[in-house]
């Protein structure tokens, strides 16, 4: 039996994402290990760093994972916004 993460979207009202835990560890490594290689950055430029990582190796919606497992972490305190960064920016949270 595969194992499965289900998430409330709040940007999607009464809408919840159900992801493989596999496929969410894949983009959670993929954001961490961009943001400890690179720094503080913003959420796009991140995106597209997750993006041309995971390009072959990534079946489902890449951008919709994305998305989410980076709303996720944030929601865990994995990782946060620098506080009075213009544009902002997101960073590994201490």
């Amino acid at each position: 039996m595969e194992d499965f993460i289900t998430t409330l979207r709040p940007s999607l009202i009464n809408q919840c994402a159900c992801f493989d835990k596999a496929e969410f560890e894949i983009v959670r490594n993929s954001i961490l290990k961009h943001l400890l290689a690179y720094g503080a950055m913003t959420a796009d430029k991140l995106g597209l760093l997750v993006g041309k990582h995971l390009k072959y190796k990534f079946n489902g919606s890449l951008h919709l994972y994305y998305e989410t497992v980076r709303q996720v972490l944030e929601a865990r305190g994995e990782i946060r916004f620098v506080p009075g960064s213009s544009p902002p920016l997101i960073e590994i949270a201490e």
